[in-house]
């Protein structure tokens, strides 16, 4: 069953599901102003869940080797270019809603979420053999890491509050998050005893 979303097939229920629902949404609200309040929250959670799995793909695959760890590893590259896909078009969302309505966020939100979207760009458009070739297997990955747990920290930030204020099943990202933090803190654990066994 996996097999028939390798590499860039996954791309396609990925792409037909978001235009699904967005195609809904304006034609529910009537428009697609109107719709923007009913499409960013469920885009932002869509997203997260792709995120979830691009960042914790090596930790699973190091915890737990499997069949579903090996194949996140083996599109961990194609998962995180759909969280971008996905979160890029939540991000238009937002724009739009503070370009077209009376929404407004403050100068700090704007800022942080801007720098999360500037890594998010730089992590897609170096996603390929010749994005590691240009900026050195070392480096690459230092922008790599640092971008994930900036978006993870964003993520954390804009989520917690609102589970704290309103608690209710709408706020598992929180949670989510932290489960992705302890299983990377759990693989990098793992990673350090193997090593002292080895010395």
């Amino acid at each position: 069953m996996l097999a028939l979303f390798e590499g860039k097939r996954i791309f396609v229920p990925v792409i037909l599901l978001l235009a699904a629902f967005i195609t809904s949404q304006i034609s529910a609200a009537g428009g697609y102003v109107a719709a923007l309040p009913d499409m960013m929250i469920p885009t932002a959670h869509m997203g997260f869940i792709f995120f979830f799995f691009a960042f914790t793909a090596s930790s699973l695959a190091r915890l737990a080797p499997g069949t579903g760890p090996r194949f996140l590893m083996r599109n961990r590259r194609y998962i995180g270019l759909s969280f971008a896909l996905i979160h890029g078009t939540h991000g238009v969302l937002v724009l739009s809603n503070l370009a077209l309505t009376d929404a407004s966020r403050p100068a700090p939100v704007l800022f942080a979420g801007g720098l999360a979207y500037l890594f998010l760009l730089a992590m897609t458009l170096t996603s390929n053999n010749a994005g590691v070739r240009a900026f050195g297997a070392k480096h690459w990955k230092r922008l790599h890491k640092q971008g994930s747990y900036y978006i993870w920290a964003i993520f954390m930030i804009t989520s917690t509050p609102k589970l704290i204020m309103e608690p209710s099943p709408k706020g598992w990202i929180p949670i989510l998050g932290l489960v992705a933090l302890g299983l990377r803190i759990a693989a990098y654990r793992q990673g350090k005893r193997k090593q002292a066994t080895q010395e």
